[in-house]
């Protein structure tokens, strides 16, 4: 009997303080995951473990958000952004299509018709696809571009088939041979055929052009065979007397004091101040420039 009450004394406790205990709280709802990162974040092979999502993602989704990649060092990949290159939107690159090419070649079709041997950075930068820097590389070459030849367009000299831009001769009769044979250039530099007294004139052009301009030409009257000196004397006799008259057998440089300019001629050189004075006693000489002389002195005749 007493074993019974015990028993039931023991179920009423029980009973009694379950009733008692407050009830358990329901454990709250986890919020919605996040999109799952790509398999796996490791896609990006450690470049942005210290970089934030958000610089380049939205919650949205995986992908680039616009103006994304900010604060992301692309030096890291081993191709550093320069110049045109940190300009342009990932997307123009990273097309999804696995690791974009790290070439030059890769993004830029070959102008130069695979003609050009060498790597593109030889001659070009990331600042701009036409900044080759052309003068100081061909200052390296045997052709250094000086005067004219400077701003000419590179395939006005470059126009052959082969791989590579070495083969230009650098001579200029290669180039100029139309303006050395042209009847009309003074004086004749290609001879005359019909008559052997007519001598041609050396083809290294250089003794007397320069590459700022094919004229005036510099030159040493001295350098001329005789039979063209003879020519070249009837054609001065046509604008100043050189064969005949009070100037006959005067040396080129008495009148013609810069060889830059040959037009640019003086006459004081020889008719000093005082000369001039006792030879003009009634006239009142204005000007010492050769063009008031020959106003009077026509070809350099006396009067």
């Amino acid at each position: 009997m007493m074993a019974r009450l015990t028993v039931v004394l023991a179920l009423a406790i029980a009973t009694a303080i379950a009733v008692a205990a407050p009830p358990t709280a329901t454990p709250p709802t986890p919020p919605p995951a996040a999109p799952a990162a790509p398999a796996a974040h490791a896609a990006h092979g450690g470049l942005v473990d210290e970089l934030d999502c958000s610089a380049c993602h939205t919650p949205d989704g995986w992908a680039m958000s616009a103006g994304g990649g900010q604060g992301f060092d692309h030096d890291r990949t081993g191709f550093p952004l320069r110049g045109a290159h940190a300009q342009r939107p990932c997307a123009s690159c990273h097309q999804g299509q696995g690791t974009p090419p790290s070439t030059c070649e890769g993004c830029h079709r070959d102008p130069h018709q695979r003609r050009v041997a060498g790597a593109c950075v030889e001659c070009h930068t990331a600042t701009a696809w036409s900044d080759t820097d052309a003068l100081a590389r061909h200052r390296r070459t045997r052709m250094p571009l000086t005067g004219r030849h400077a701003i000419i367009d590179c395939v006005a000299c470059h126009t052959r088939g082969e791989r590579s831009w070495s083969g230009v001769p650098t001579d200029c009769y290669a180039c100029h041979a139309a303006d050395y044979r042209d009847p009309a250039t003074h004086p004749d530099h290609d001879g005359d055929p019909a008559d052997p007294t007519i001598a041609r004139l050396p083809r290294t052009c250089g003794q007397c052009h320069r590459t700022s301009g094919w004229k005036p030409a510099v030159f040493d009257p001295t350098m001329l065979p005789s039979s063209i000196a003879a020519r070249a004397a009837q054609r001065h006799d046509a604008s100043f007397a050189l064969s005949t008259g009070p100037h006959q057998g005067a040396d080129c440089a008495s009148c013609h004091v810069d060889r830059q300019r040959p037009r640019r001629v003086r006459c004081d050189g020889c008719h000093a101040a005082d000369t001039l004075r006792a030879q003009h006693p009634t006239a009142a000489i204005t000007s010492r420039r050769a063009a008031a002389c020959l106003a009077c002195h026509p070809r350099g005749r006396a009067r």
